[in-house]
């Protein structure tokens, strides 16, 4: 039985089924094999659910002869980035499908993790976010707080609390562009801390143009420690590619091996 769960979830664009790999890697080599074993390590992948519509444009869009397009691999980040981002929100508020068949994803990841731990409902949870991905699991949060999109049936018991993420003792988010979508309000509010000893570190690179310091968003965001890191090699580090290199940052790799470590 595992004593500890380990979640990650992704940020925008097409991304790699493996994008996690080098985490895992990373992490194992800190732990070693038998403490990892009592490791759940879930993969939450919510980019299939998006992606198909955006290839079949994409594709629309290339095989069009009358279009004129320069710049090609950057529009296709934007469209695949940006129409993740915005492709959510809108379903959010206009036709919930997409966004509940994300919230549904993510608790499938879960539903695994609990039972891999003996379905304790109190089983701590480690939770690392990238990009897109710190949004969608702060929607998940505050939904399930308030009752909202895929909790909005009333459900309660050790498995339903579980799915609430009410365990999430660490999360830990990357390259987080939360401040882009919440940036134009007066009043920012955050979900409320899940549990009595929830930490949130928020890791980010200062040549990251798309991941941003927290704690200015409020007083709500009281909660995070923003870390200022060098994400990536000698291509990336210096610039926004940067934003793709957290997976495999040693900082991130020894925060989330510190967190597991607490719990083992």
């Amino acid at each position: 039985m595992k004593s500890v769960a380990l979640i990650t979830i992704h940020g925008m664009g097409k991304i790699k089924p493996g994008y996690f790999r080098d985490l895992e890697e990373g992490v194992i080599e800190k732990l070693g094999s038998k403490q990892w074993d009592k490791v759940s390590f879930k993969n939450i992948q919510y980019a299939p659910i998006l992606q198909g519509p955006q290839d079949k444009l994409w594709d629309a869009m290339l095989k069009e002869k009358t279009n004129e397009l320069d710049a090609l691999k950057i529009r296709q980040f934007f469209l695949f980035g940006f129409g993740d981002a915005g492709s959510l929100e809108y379903s959010a508020q206009k036709d919930p499908r997409k966004y509940l068949d994300v919230q549904k994803e993510i608790q499938n990841v879960l539903l695994s993790a609990f039972k891999e731990c003996g379905s304790d409902p109190n089983t701590p949870i480690v939770l690392i976010a990238q990009s897109l991905g710190c949004q969608v699991i702060s929607n998940y949060l505050w939904d399930a707080q308030n009752g909202r999109y895929i909790f909005s049936s009333p459900n309660t018991g050790p498995e339903a609390n579980f799915l609430k993420l009410k365990s999430l003792n660490n999360l830990i988010t990357t390259g987080c562009n939360i401040p882009i979508f919440v940036s134009g309000l007066d009043a920012r509010v955050c979900f409320d801390p899940p549990s009595p000893n929830f930490t949130w570190d928020n890791y980010y690179d200062q040549d990251d143009v798309l991941g941003w310091p927290l704690r200015q968003l409020g007083k709500n965001y009281d909660i995070v420690h923003d870390h200022s890191i060098n994400a990536g090699g000698i291509l990336s580090s210096w610039n926004v590619a940067s934003h793709g290199e957290y997976w495999s940052d040693k900082d991130v790799i020894s925060a989330v091996s510190t967190r597991l470590i607490e719990h083992l």
